[in-house]
């Protein structure tokens, strides 16, 4: 076996044991020590990764590469309701990377959160793709631009990240947790789609 096709295969045995290990324990309570467990020889690690802070963030890119590309296979960019549905879809066929990604996009260890926002930039732009497609189908207010729109929900959206961590309780699993993340995506944008009184614009 050539060398190449050896490192490839060593790299594929690390990565997957640190899926296993930061989708079961998360950043904090991962360890390069738990992946070693698994057999894998911890000269291997550190000859394939710089450090723990290296392989996790391998991890949270893969996780959000894997969620574009299940979205984009199925077709679900076109409406929100559609693409609500296959992110649900993708968290509950993928536990692993599901825990992932809600640890990375809620609450990120302090010191990667630039390098984290950074992976996160193509499905940022894939999630204003969506909202432009459904603001499409509806007329604005006088006065309203679609500009206006997606800034204003691109903002409303990075608010809520920030805070998710803090509305959930630690007794919940991930899977609710991420369940109730999603919810609350959807019923946000509602709500900025369709308003909050009844009537619209009446007195």
């Amino acid at each position: 076996m050539k060398r190449e096709e050896r490192t490839r295969i060593t790299k594929s045995k690390i990565f997957l044991a640190a899926i296993e290990e930061f989708g079961t324990n998360g950043y904090a309570g991962g360890s390069i020590n738990n992946i070693c467990k698994t057999g894998i020889n911890k000269g291997l690690v550190y000859h394939n990764y710089k450090d723990k802070d290296e392989l996790y963030l391998e991890c949270v890119r893969k996780s959000c590469e894997d969620l574009i590309e299940y979205i984009i296979n199925q077709k679900a960019d076109v409406s929100f309701v559609d693409y609500m549905s296959a992110r649900m879809t993708f968290f509950e066929e993928n536990e692993l990377e599901a825990y992932i990604f809600l640890e990375a996009r809620s609450s990120p260890p302090k010191h990667l959160k630039n390098q984290i926002q950074i992976i996160y930039t193509k499905l940022d732009k894939l999630n204003m793709a969506v909202y432009e497609k459904e603001l499409s189908r509806h007329e604005l207010r006088s006065g309203v631009t679609r500009e206006e729109v997606i800034n204003y929900f691109a903002e409303i959206q990075k608010i809520y990240n920030l805070n998710f961590v803090s509305r959930f309780s630690s007794k919940m699993s991930p899977h609710d947790q991420l369940a109730l993340h999603e919810m609350n995506i959807h019923r946000m944008f509602d709500l900025m789609l369709y308003g909050i009184a009844k009537g619209g614009n009446e007195r």
